[in-house]
């Protein structure tokens, strides 16, 4: 007997334009490693860092923002899929 995988996926549906997305526990892992990378370089640069300008800024993706219209007027709910 083959054991089914569970995959959990937040689904994000925005009331303001009807958009559905979909994101996981990496997006989530992604965006709070590019929120740090981001305090971490505005504090070098806030030192005085002038290296620290020079260093590229991660696009920090909002997930609590609906990707198409901007609307934080959004229903979350969990889905788990067996694969």
């Amino acid at each position: 007997m083959s054991e089914h995988k569970k995959i959990r996926e937040i689904k994000s549906t925005c009331k303001a334009c009807g958009n559905t997305w979909y994101y996981g526990k990496e997006e989530i892992k992604e965006q709070q490693q590019a929120k740090m990378e981001s305090a971490g370089k505005s504090l070098m640069c806030c030192g005085g860092c002038l290296p620290a300008l020079l260093i590229p800024s991660k696009k920090v993706i909002d997930l609590d923002k609906c990707p198409k219209c901007g609307s934080r007027a959004i229903d979350k709910e969990e889905v788990v899929h067996e694969v």
